[in-house]
């Protein structure tokens, strides 16, 4: 996602505004969103995520998973895959932040993780 990331093992402010532009990138791409690509969790991206659960593929779920490790949630692949092991890992994350707890990573979930 071209994000200019230098590898530090950190989740810090460069890292996380990566993240919003691989989700503003994949939300433009797959819904034709129309978001600009910042980094920024604004308004505008806040109201274009999507729910995602688990039987998805693919790079929202990577995004999800990404996101997930560098958080301390373990969703045991990054593999695109929306399995079982992250559903758990998102229902711990959900769990841990006074969320809705049903595994599907919808607008709090998004909110919570990258706003």
């Amino acid at each position: 996602y071209a994000a200019g990331l230098t590898v530090d093992g950190l989740w810090g402010p460069k890292t996380k505004a990566g993240a919003v532009q691989a989700l503003q990138t994949e939300l433009n791409g797959q819904f034709g969103a129309g978001l600009e690509v910042d980094g920024t969790f604004g308004p505008k991206t806040k109201a274009a995520c999507v729910n995602v659960r688990q039987g998805a593929r693919g790079n929202l779920t990577r995004i999800i998973q990404g996101t997930l490790y560098c958080l301390g949630y373990d969703p045991q692949s990054f593999d695109g895959f929306f399995d079982g092991r992250c559903a758990d890992a998102v229902r711990c994350f959900q769990t841990s932040h006074c969320l809705k707890v049903d595994g599907v990573v919808g607008v709090d979930s998004w909110t919570t993780m990258l706003g």
